[in-house]
């Protein structure tokens, strides 16, 4: 055999051939060998000679290799199987290297590993399993052992042990008890403290789960044990280390007290919640002093330390204010601690560390992803913000007083204190009123962090105090940060979507318009990720001011606000949200130009789009997506019909793309666009002639539609293809002959068939939904007249039908569907009749245990019923839906009607358990035919009426279907028509 360990070095070689080369022979030589394989990397992962990092990859190959050739356990398995014998091997020496070994690196693999096999092998092949663990986690003179058995535990409760074994077995109670022990022993190790902490998270997700209180016995044991446990980690957080292994094991303490805290509110006593505050702030003014120092980078961290200073109180600071969050409700903070102390630590922790100030001024970007909270990074300021914003009222009116009473000096603790003031002016107190000067007079080009988070600041201000005075001060913004910096103008804009909820933008005067879309341009370079959709949520924001000139505005000499949209979308391509931002974008800027506006604004926007599409061979890429997608806004946006100059221009590179492409997403963004063309332009269509070929319109225009339409395509590819043979179909049904409409309709029939996507099939579906509201006799003949697979188009498509419908979405959808299907009904047609179809589910009643994989296996039954009543059914299904829907006249009515609606009620019910479920002819003497009906196309009254006039003119054969129905269903109806 090759030397299997020198494989898996090969495998991490710089040399690509190398590395290709050993990873098929190391694949093959497995493949070949599985047992043999298996003992020599185990033999490997075992030798201490070899270096931890290479030992290490050998635990993961390892790994890697139990799915594959472990047992039929594993869905993956390929085999032939590991020999029995080797397995037992395997578990033994691998719970011997995570219970022996003092690396963590080697530990953890092994860790991996073991879980792995017990997947599949606990308990049956592996009984003793959590026994050896657990007495691995209980031997207090062995620290490997107990880090190593803690470790495995913490993997192994939340996947393997069973809620039988972990309630009525003892293990949950077992395993908590022995936590205990170990967090509250003064001699064990604070790294296997941390451990047994990471394993208590995992048992106090089961005391959180729903089956924890199934019964009272049940809760009177978590609480017990919760609340114990909770005594234990307020013990732990009153230690007055500071060094960073303390503060990182303080960080997961108070993580999981704010959990408990925040899941057991009301079942910790008082007492107990106010112990909790009280070490929190005392802990909070314990770490402020070491905030500052990290802050100011005067912290001297070990030299050798695997956690980083400010990572480690970030996140000790989140978690510490998540804990006071969850208590400061029923405590006021002001009755445990100087609420002036507190205030002073909160804002010391709260401001910006010097290299984070020093990261915003060179990168407006990270800025930005800080301050919209779009940062995927834990950030301390975020659970401070928080609890501002919900703090309880007498302590938020006492933090306000005393910083509007003397705002700091320091820039760094002046923007905290401002921060601060925003959390606050989020909260529901009444605060007292800050001067507005007090606030203007800290807007300064040389102060820009404090400049940048007042500006974020006044939104709220406003919100809150002197509204009258937000345009006045919002345009001062705007004319003052043309001259700021980076930070001051990215600001700006950040604040426009603020700002927009106190005033009217359509009041503001027009030439902020320019203004804002000028602070756009001028950070177009220097914003890429975060910082681009704020631009474009800015130019959305400044689109109101002068809807009607604001795509002409010209920001420099030949740059429009059109480029700039451009500029930024394509700046990168790829982003999802740029995509959509830049799509409102432009979307807001075309709505309601009259068409020589649409004009200017598509000469200015469409040749760069055209130049894209035209290099392009169809394949995918970003560039070529984001231009289909803003194509397709274009085209919406025409006010009224295409203008043809745009039409002739748009076309041919659309159907070039279309042709050449095979890309799904391509085909799927470019039908679309291609389905708006046809309703947009459908007589240019008609009257054009391809000037290379002479192909006419529709003659390559179905060329397109064949394509969507053939089998060969993907169903996501194949997505828009129902909605452009609607549009065809509805355009151009004049122009097409009778046996090119019947090969363009038999085609969909036989893309229907095989469609699998759901959104497929319901745009397919449109096709005959919306033909039926046409012509539902001529439908019905057409699809009895074609053979799909053997079968009537008849009997392929309705089945295909009554299932889309029960999953459709979308009200008007729904709706056509709803309409479609309740005109076939009334045609009374025997093929419908006579057509048999799936009714409701059969539930197995056989004897034998069925399992979920069973289950699975077994296809379900359902009984066969008559296409006509399957389509009763579906709609009085419809029908309960939208009677449980509220109207506009339920909230319209004020609550002096409620009591006169509920006396009629009451007597309407009456009458209704009076005649109970009733028959047609009972039905029938209720129907008033001649009622008039009140003008109402809600779906529910349509289909009210649908089954008045099936009752009263027995359309369909109504009165022999009517009974088949289920009593519910009868009441159902019964209930709509009668009241």
């Amino acid at each position: 055999m090759p030397d299997i360990l020198q494989l898996i070095i090969n495998q991490t070689s710089p040399d690509n051939n190398v590395r290709k080369s050993s990873e098929l022979e190391f694949n093959e030589v497995v493949k070949s060998n599985p047992s043999e394989s298996s003992y020599l990397i185990l033999e490997a992962s075992l030798n201490n000679s070899i270096p931890i990092d290479l030992r290490q990859s050998c635990l993961l190959h390892l790994k890697r290799l139990v799915p594959k050739f472990w047992s039929l356990g594993f869905s993956s398995f390929i085999g032939p199987p590991i020999d029995q014998e080797l397995k037992k091997v395997i578990r033994t020496k691998l719970l011997e290297l995570v219970l022996g070994s003092g690396n963590s690196k080697i530990r953890n693999g092994a860790a991996y590993a073991i879980v792995q096999i017990a997947s599949v092998d606990y308990p049956d092949e592996w009984p003793d399993l959590i026994n050896q663990l657990y007495a691995a986690a209980s031997d207090l003179n062995n620290e490997e052992a107990m880090l190593g058995g803690l470790q495995v535990l913490t993997d192994l409760v939340d996947d393997l042990i069973t809620e039988e074994q972990f309630w009525d077995g003892g293990v949950g109670l077992g395993i908590n008890s022995h936590l205990n022990q170990i967090l509250q022993n003064p001699g064990i190790n604070i790294s296997v403290k941390s451990q047994a902490l990471k394993l208590y998270e995992n048992v106090l997700a089961v005391f959180q789960s729903p089956e924890a209180f199934a019964n009272a016995a049940r809760k009177k044991i978590v609480l017990r044990e919760v609340s114990g446990t909770l005594e234990i980690l307020l013990n732990l957080i009153k230690s007055d280390g500071v060094n960073l292994i303390q503060l990182d094991f303080k960080s997961n303490l108070f993580k999981v007290i704010g959990s408990v805290i925040g899941h057991f509110h009301q079942r910790i006593s008082i007492e107990l919640k106010r112990s909790v505050l009280t070490a929190t702030i005392q802990n909070l003014h314990l770490l402020a002093p070491v905030c500052n120092s990290i802050a100011l980078n005067t912290y001297h961290a070990p030299e050798l330390s695997e956690l980083d200073a400010q990572d480690v109180l970030n996140a000790l600071i989140y978690n510490l204010f998540s804990t006071i969050s969850s208590t400061q409700h029923d405590i006021p903070i002001s009755e445990v601690a100087s609420i002036g102390e507190f205030c002073k630590d909160a804002i010391v922790c709260t401001a910006l560390a010097k290299v984070k100030v020093e990261e915003y001024e060179e990168d407006i970007n990270s800025y930005v992803s800080d301050v919209t909270g779009l940062s995927v990074d834990i950030i301390a300021r975020d659970a401070i913000l928080d609890l501002w914003s919900e703090l309880n009222e007498t302590d938020a009116r006492g933090i306000c007083a005393m910083i509007i009473d003397s705002f700091s000096s320091d820039e760094r603790l002046l923007e905290a204190e401002l921060y601060t003031l925003e959390g606050l002016l989020s909260n529901d107190a009444q605060l007292p009123e800050v001067p507005l000067s007090t606030l203007l007079s800290f807007i300064k080009y040389d102060s820009k962090i404090v400049t940048s988070r007042c500006i974020l600041l006044l939104p709220k201000y406003f919100e809150n105090f002197m509204e009258k005075e937000a345009r006045r001060v919002f345009a001062d913004i705007v004319t003052f940060a043309g001259k700021g910096g980076a930070l001051i103008q990215i600001s700006t804009l950040v604040s426009c979507s603020y700002f927009q909820h106190v005033i009217e933008f359509s009041t503001l005067d027009s030439s902020l318009q320019l203004s804002i879309f000028k602070l756009a341009y001028a950070l177009l370079d220097e914003c890429d990720e975060d910082g681009l959709p704020v631009l474009l949520e800015a130019i959305v924001s400044g689109i109101p001011i002068n809807p009607k000139h604001a795509a002409d505005q010209q920001i420099v000499a030949g740059v429009s606000v059109v480029d700039i949209i451009f500029k930024i979308a394509f700046k990168d391509p790829a982003n999802v949200q740029l995509i959509s931002d830049s799509s409102d974008c432009l979307t807001a800027l075309l709505q309601n130009i009259d068409t020589q506006d649409y004009i200017n604004a598509c000469e200015k926007s469409l040749p760069f789009i055209f130049e894209i599409m035209e290099k392009s061979n169809g394949e995918y890429t970003p560039q070529l997506y984001l231009s289909l997608e803003l194509l397709g806004i274009i085209l919406k946006s025409a006010p009224g019909e295409l203008p043809p100059r745009i039409f002739e221009y748009a076309y041919p590179i659309l159907r070039n793309v279309l042709l050449r492409s095979s890309d799904d997403q391509i085909l799927q963004s470019g039908g679309e666009v291609f389905d708006e063309l046809i309703r947009k332009a459908s007589n240019l269509f008609v009257n054009y002639k391809d000037p290379s070929s002479g192909i006419s319109g529709l003659e390559s225009m179905m060329q397109i539609v064949s394509k969507f339409l053939s089998p060969q395509l993907s169903d996501s590819a194949a997505n828009k293809c129902g909605l452009i043979v609607a549009s065809l179909v509805n355009e151009f049904q004049d122009y097409l002959s009778p046996q090119l409409l019947t090969q363009i309709l038999e085609a969909t029939v036989n893309r229907l068939v095989i469609a699998k996507q759901s959104i497929t099939i319901e745009n397919l579906i449109m096709v005959f939904c919306r033909l039926v509201l046409k012509s539902p006799e001529d439908t019905i003949n057409f699809l009895s007249s074609m053979v799909v697979n053997q079968k009537s188009g008849l009997e392929a498509v309705l089945p295909i039908w009554f299932e889309s419908y029960e999953v459709t979405r979308g009200f008007d959808q729904i709706k056509q569907n709803s309409l479609a299907l309740a005109k076939i009904f009334t045609l009374g047609d025997p093929r419908i009749s006579n057509l048999v179809v799936n009714g409701e589910i059969i539930p197995y009643d056989g004897d034998m245990i069925i399992t979920r994989s069973m289950a699975k296996a077994m296809p379900d039954r359902y009984t066969q019923i008559s296409a006509a009543l399957k389509i009763l059914k579906l709609l009085v299904g419809e029908l309960q839906f939208q009677c449980q829907q509220p109207s506009a006249d339920d909230f319209a009515n004020g609550e002096e009607n409620n009591e006169v609606q509920a006396d009629d009620d009451e007597e309407g019910w009456e009458d209704m358990d009076d005649i109970g479920v009733p028959n047609f002819a009972k039905l029938k003497s209720y129907v008033d035919d001649h009622k008039d009906r009140p003008e109402d196309d809600s779906l529910k009254a349509l289909l009210v009426e649908f089954f008045r006039e099936c009752t009263s003119k027995n359309l369909g054969n109504f009165s022999h279907y009517y009974e088949q129905l289920n009593d519910n269903e009868k009441k159902i109806v019964g209930e709509c028509l009668i009241f």
